[in-house]
């Protein structure tokens, strides 16, 4: 994706971990980043999640891009809010244990 599809959304093709330890820096909250699992992993591993929300849909695809790659050390989370939503998929909501 090259262009944003709406003019609060950023597209990042540099350097994501740089852009987001200036963007916390910076006044307000509530960052959301959306990726796959290499792109999950690396924030993880630069300590840079707070919180990490699933939704998990009621199908098996049996391939596709891993939810989580695997990581040099193990992330403790701790369960928030958990919600059952339409036609069984179910959100998760966890805080990241430091």
């Amino acid at each position: 994706m090259k262009k944003s599809p709406h003019k609060d959304v950023e597209i990042i093709s540099g350097d994501a971990i740089k852009f987001i330890r200036q963007l916390r820096k910076q006044q307000g909250k509530g960052i959301c980043v959306m990726g796959g699992g290499e792109l999950v992993r690396s924030f993880l591993e630069a300590d840079l999640i707070d919180e990490i929300g699933l939704n998990i849909h009621p199908v098996l695809l049996g391939s596709g891009i891993p939810l989580f790659f695997q990581m040099t050390r193990q992330i403790n989370l701790e369960l928030l809010e958990n919600r059952t939503l339409s036609k069984g998929c179910v959100y998760l909501l966890y805080r990241v244990k430091r």
